[in-house]
């Protein structure tokens, strides 16, 4: 067998196994060392937004939280859409995505998300109506409109029982004007709910008795029902409830959305689903330079909507010029909940680091604290 000289010995023992031992006990490890790369969606405030060379955002500022409680070193870069980010993840150009990405099928078949910190939903800002008078709407109320007949109806059938109750009392039979006025002043007090001078007689009283309570069930249902429709017609209208009339009014008159969105893949499967849109009158502006651009394209008239985010649209409606020229006409009732996105090369220690510490931030409210902060549309 082989042996090696004492001079190799030497050489092996100090030369080579010295220094790789010494390189061993190092107190700093090359993993700590390492500086992940994140990226942010621009353009998207309350989720991410890089102004004047600062980044922030409720997306930042949790992911800026979650990196100091786990020593974290990181470089933070700007991505322009939301579905390019999702790819460079996929691809391992980035470590993390830092933004408010929603979870989907189709994203996971590309990515692996963290643990959702947030959730949203879509919705439409659009340029206000004229909408019809309140008494148009009112009377077209089917519960509205039966109410005010039965109320008319039980109040004339008082009317002209009590009259015949005091029928004696008067010199004519046939139905004379004094009569008619009778009859008239009897119902004008059921209407008003004078029912004093109508109980003097005994049966008169059961009758006022009976009529009084119909009154005030049916003026009860009455208001409430007003009431009902004053809030439907400033309500946003249900997204999922939308038809094909709907959104080819939406699209034939002109909307915006940020381009590479899940809004936009909303809106672009909902043309294409529908036999009644002409492709050829479909007007979507997709925008690139998030917020700014979304209004840009509604204040100048090039567009009647903007769809996004709902937290989005509030802010743009706090902060829009005119305010009550524009209205949130319509939302998704189901919100999906949004989270980071991991790269493909990211290693499973910082992925449980990063998934513990937003499950800690969930359950002491500090997430919660953030988006409370971030969706008071700071300007």
């Amino acid at each position: 067998m082989y042996k090696l000289s004492l001079t190799k010995k030497f050489f092996y023992k100090n030369i080579i196994l010295f220094p790789l031992t010494f390189l061993a006990l190092l107190p700093i490890s090359a993993e700590e060392k390492r500086v992940l790369k994140v990226g942010t969606v621009d353009n998207y405030l309350p989720c991410s937004d890089l102004v004047d060379g600062n980044f922030e955002g409720l997306s930042v500022d949790m992911w800026r939280a979650i990196a100091e409680k786990n020593k974290i070193h990181y470089d933070l870069s700007i991505i322009p859409t939301f579905g390019q980010a999702v790819d460079d993840a996929a691809s391992g150009k980035y470590d993390l995505i830092a933004s408010c990405h929603k979870i989907t099928a189709d994203r996971l078949k590309k990515a692996t998300y963290a643990v959702p910190y947030t959730e949203g939903t879509l919705g439409f800002l659009s340029r206000k109506e004229q909408n019809n008078l309140f008494i148009v709407d009112l009377f077209s109320d089917s519960i509205v409109l039966n109410s005010i007949l039965i109320l008319t109806a039980v109040s004339l059938t008082g009317s002209i029982l009590l009259y015949k109750v005091e029928k004696g009392h008067l010199e004519v039979k046939d139905l004379s004007e004094q009569k008619r006025t009778t009859i008239m002043n009897k119902f004008a007090n059921f209407v008003v709910g004078e029912y004093g001078e109508l109980t003097k007689e005994k049966k008169g009283m059961w009758i006022v008795i009976f009529v009084a309570f119909s009154r005030i069930l049916i003026i009860s249902t009455l208001v409430g029902s007003s009431a009902s429709l004053i809030f439907k017609r400033d309500a946003p209208k249900d997204a999922n409830a939308l038809n094909d009339e709907s959104i080819r009014n939406i699209v034939y008159t002109g909307v915006t959305v940020n381009k590479a969105t899940k809004m936009d893949d909303w809106l672009q499967n909902k043309v294409n689903q529908s036999d009644t849109i002409d492709s050829s009158k479909v007007k979507i502006l997709r925008a690139t330079g998030g917020e700014p651009e979304l209004v840009s394209a509604l204040k100048s008239g090039k567009v009647n909507h903007i769809l996004s985010d709902i937290a989005v649209l509030n802010r743009i409606l706090a902060n829009i010029e005119n305010p009550d020229d524009y209205v949130i006409s319509v939302k998704n009732p189901n919100v999906t909940p949004q989270a980071f996105i991991f790269g493909a090369n990211l290693e499973d220690n910082y992925r449980k680091s990063i998934n513990i510490t937003i499950s800690e931030f969930i359950r002491s409210g500090k997430s919660r604290e953030l988006g409370i902060l971030w969706n008071k549309l700071i300007n």
